[in-house]
């Protein structure tokens, strides 16, 4: 391909077209859980029928505000969390004006400072499946929750599993 040819298109023309429209997508969301920040993601759909269809995801996160912030409950303030979300988002009823959403795949992130849930700074890897909704506000505008969950170890550290929830609100824009 050619020099500066962008990431984003080399993954269209190696997927090829569902022949629907629609077949890239960037979005936004707001994020709560751990702490509170938003999410940019950018997504590539690879099979798409009447009933459902499948999307490779990429999401960054980044949660920089704790309850703290808001609220003082007497608990030190948390550190900062940055995640990386690598995988597939599944769609069902496409056509549909609302619908439901599944998300799976690989994790990763690091908490700093005192971080909620994992209770210690490092850099953690895991598993994630979210459930969600989206309804369609336009032809190329969804946006809906989701609720999701990724059991996570730490980086050459201790092997205990921790149980991660996070929520966003989705706002997802498809050319």
């Amino acid at each position: 391909m050619p020099r500066g040819t962008s990431f984003a298109l080399m993954l269209a023309a190696s997927c090829g077209s569902t022949g629907w429209g629609d077949d890239l997508y960037v979005g936004a969301s707001l994020s709560a859980v751990p702490n509170i920040g938003a999410s940019l993601a950018a997504g590539q759909v690879f099979e798409r029928d009447e009933k459902r269809e499948w999307a490779f995801e990429l999401e960054m996160t980044h949660q920089p505000w704790d309850d703290e912030n808001f609220a003082d409950d007497g608990n030190p303030a948390a550190g900062d969390i940055t995640q990386l979300h690598l995988g597939v988002k599944r769609s069902s009823h496409p056509l549909g004006h609302r619908h439901w959403t599944q998300r799976y795949g690989f994790g990763w992130f690091r908490a700093r400072g005192i971080p909620n849930i994992v209770h210690e700074p490092g850099d953690y890897a895991g598993l994630y499946a979210g459930f969600g909704f989206e309804t369609q506000l336009t032809k190329s505008i969804s946006m809906g929750p989701e609720l999701s969950l990724m059991p996570a170890t730490m980086e050459g550290g201790n092997s205990d599993v921790y149980w991660v929830p996070q929520f966003n609100w989705h706002i997802t824009w498809g050319f």
